[in-house]
């Protein structure tokens, strides 16, 4: 669908479900909640279903937004989720019902009825700017932070290779409107727990790297993030880190689930180094420079897997 039929499609339907995928970030919770938020200055019901990986970060942008028990919609909307296997537990009943799609992503699958996908955004965020805009509803403060939250923290405050002059300009039109944008900042760039800091230097010290330093790995065990008595937010966005050393043209950082044996794979890269393509080999995707996936087995064995399977898309960089 186009921009245009996308905003008549809103218009045209009503009683909603917007759904946010599992393990949240910022551009998922802020999509939604600034959709959700601009759908009920429509008059319009509007909420989000509930996702029990929403941390404390994220929690306020979407505080009085989640569905009563019982909320049956007409019309399930996602936002940020590029693919069916990415809906929370408690959304599963929702696969094959979902009627719109909002993305970024370039390797969104096409599984919902209809789909807006702007793969040239940095951020999800930046498209339901331009949605909330011609919907014709009043850019509220609230509006404004999500969207904020929603394009900051998927350009990592402005400098990842994705950042576009497009959601410059979006972000500064937040602030224009009254985002509060240094909280944000300082909340999710700035401030770190003794948690975090904690898991940064546990990262680095078992950093695995290859023989030219181009690609490195890292894992953080269920013990230790038990141990430093670490939450999702302090985990947020850590693979990002790698990036800084700098030879490294492709890192990953395994982050063991409670499930032991089991790894959340995050892999940032630098041009050309395709992430996707290396996630894709372990049940993944997303986009170019950054993406997930997910991989079981001993610690060795996962490390081993990971560092050849960069090791072998470098090969040709």
């Amino acid at each position: 669908m186009t921009l245009m039929e996308t905003v008549s499609f809103l218009k045209a339907n009503d009683n909603f479900m917007i759904l946010t995928h599992r393990r949240p970030d910022g551009d998922t919770v802020g999509s939604a909640a600034a959709l959700c938020r601009a759908l009920r200055a429509l008059g319009k019901t509007a909420f989000l279903s509930a996702n029990d990986g929403i941390t404390k970060r994220l929690a306020p942008f979407a505080e009085g937004l989640f569905a009563p028990a019982g909320y049956a919609p007409d019309t399930v909307v996602a936002v940020d989720i590029a693919d069916e296997k990415l809906f929370c537990a408690s959304d599963e009943h929702y696969k094959g019902k979902v009627d719109l799609c909002i993305d970024h992503h370039p390797t969104n699958t096409g599984y919902a009825k209809h789909l807006l996908l702007q793969a040239e955004e940095a951020a999800t965020g930046a498209v339901v700017w331009q949605i909330t805009g011609e919907l014709g509803a009043d850019k509220t403060r609230e509006i404004c932070n999500a969207v904020y939250l929603a394009i900051a923290t998927d350009t990592g405050c402005f400098k990842y290779a994705n950042t576009t002059p497009c959601c410059h300009r979006a972000a500064a039109e937040c602030i224009e409107l009254g985002a509060d944008f240094h909280p944000i900042n300082t909340a999710f760039f700035v401030v770190k727990t003794p948690a975090r800091l904690a898991l940064e230097s546990e990262m680095f010290a078992g950093l695995v790297t290859s023989r030219d330093n181009r690609a490195c790995a890292a894992v953080i065990s269920r013990d230790f993030i038990e141990k430093v008595n670490a939450d999702m937010d302090d985990l947020d966005n850590l693979s990002s880190l790698l990036m800084q050393l700098e030879q490294v043209k492709v890192g990953a950082l395994l982050t063991e689930n409670v499930q032991r044996g089991t790894y959340k794979l995050s892999v940032r890269s630098r041009a050309p180094v395709n992430a996707a393509a290396i996630c894709k080999k372990f049940d993944g995707g997303g986009h170019e420079r950054a993406s997930g996936g997910s991989v079981s087995g001993s610690r060795e064995y996962c490390v081993s897997a990971l560092m050849q399977a960069m090791t072998e898309e470098l090969s040709d960089v």
